[in-house]
């Protein structure tokens, strides 16, 4: 039994970490796509600035 506790806090810690890492540029891009911007600098500019996602499409 403790073999198997320790098997699962060992799985818990790397999913934690998994979940907790930074996702790269490829990832954030497509995720900007979904909320309508065409790239995730674009995205950060309309959260951070005064942009939005109608500048995409002019």
């Amino acid at each position: 039994m403790e073999k198997k506790r320790h098997a699962l806090k060992s799985l818990l810690a790397e999913v934690e970490k998994e979940l907790l890492r930074k996702p790269n540029k490829k990832t954030l891009d497509r995720l900007s796509l979904l909320v309508g911007f065409q790239s995730w600098d674009s995205f950060q500019e309309a959260l951070h600035g005064e942009a939005d996602a109608e500048t995409n499409y002019e």
